[in-house]
């Protein structure tokens, strides 16, 4: 074998590339195109600038009138500071006058005042003085409850009206007589008035009892001695009013008297003359009544609810009384204390 090289292939030479000329045309024109519009676009961002300029010029001539007006109107809001300054002075000073003449006033008022309710405390005082001597001697004399009681209430509103302290003690005095007033019971002296007048109309229709003997009951030696010599003698005590023959009409009008004296004591008050007149007309409806009548039982029954009078003074009006007169006499002492003590601190040694 031989060791020899292939051979070499023959290759044919191509011809050199050429660009075409209307490529380069193109380029050119697009080169051109690309330069205007970039002139344009730079001729309009200077117009613009141009009118950014103007723009921001106006504004800040608008901006340098506003600040010269702005620095008008501070000077002016600096002559009215001032003005106002002035004005606040001269107000302050009108102010602290105005303070002195009010205290001054303040000092005049109070003491005025002062005055007023020492002349209103005094009034008060009397009126209160006078509404409970009258409750005091309407109870003395005519025992007359219901119209203490008004006068200590009118008392107890005259005294509300002060509000010192120092009357608190005369105040529940006043308040304890109300209480002991109101604790009789004033309104039940006309309930019994009208439970006599009832009884008094109800007298007429009472059944009186029977003469004879109940059955079962033992009769005394007197009666019968009595009984036995009926056709024979009468016997009668000369030392008594004889009842046992009386007829109904004359025991109705001696129960009717006894309720009417009733009511008389009631009037005045008469507690003793009350009692022993409720005592007499009990003692004769029983003895010469029919008491297992109905209309004598309901009778009965209602003379038992009257109640004796009360008898018992009322120290409370006294007391408060006293409690006053000692008030009186410390205000007209504190009157009297008080303007010499005034006049020493006015006229200092």
């Amino acid at each position: 074998m031989d060791d020899a090289p292939p051979p070499t292939p023959v290759t044919t030479p191509q011809p050199p590339r050429r660009w075409p000329w209307w490529l380069l045309v193109i380029v050119l024109m697009a080169l051109i195109a690309l330069a205007a519009w970039q002139w344009r676009q730079t001729g309009l961002a200077v117009r613009n600038a141009f009118s950014l300029v103007h723009r921001q010029s106006s504004q800040i001539a608008a901006l340098q009138g506003a600040i010269d007006h702005l620095q008008q109107d501070r000077i002016g809001l600096g002559h009215r500071l001032d003005d106002a300054d002035a004005a606040n002075r001269s107000l302050r000073q009108e102010l602290e006058d105005l303070r002195g003449r009010t205290r001054t006033l303040e000092d005049a008022v109070a003491a005025l005042s002062e005055a007023r309710n020492g002349g209103d405390r005094s009034l008060r005082l009397d009126e209160a003085g006078f509404l409970l001597r009258m409750a005091k001697e309407r109870y003395d004399l005519f025992h007359d409850a219901a119209g203490s009681l008004d006068a200590t209430h009118l008392a107890a509103k005259a005294l509300a009206g002060i509000g010192d302290p120092a009357y608190a003690p005369l105040q529940s005095d006043v308040q304890a007589a109300v209480a002991a007033l109101e604790a009789l019971k004033a309104s039940d002296r006309e309930h019994q008035l009208d439970t006599l007048t009832a009884l008094r109309a109800q007298v007429w229709t009472l059944p009186k009892a029977s003469p004879t003997p109940t059955p079962g009951v033992s009769l005394g030696w007197l009666d019968r001695v009595g009984q036995a010599l009926a056709g024979l003698v009468r016997i009668r005590r000369i030392n008594r009013t004889p009842l046992g023959g009386a007829d109904g009409e004359l025991l109705r009008r001696l129960l009717a008297m006894d309720l009417a004296n009733a009511q008389s004591a009631l009037l005045a008050w008469d507690g003793q003359g009350y009692a022993d007149s409720l005592q007499s007309a009990s003692s004769l409806i029983h003895r010469h009544f029919d008491m297992a009548a109905p209309a004598c039982r309901a009778f009965a029954q209602k003379m038992a609810t009257l109640r004796p009078l009360p008898t018992t003074p009322l120290p409370q009006v006294d007391a408060a009384l006293t409690e006053l007169n000692r008030v009186r006499a410390l205000e007209a002492l504190r009157t009297s204390v008080v303007p010499g003590a005034k006049s020493r601190q006015a006229h200092p040694r």
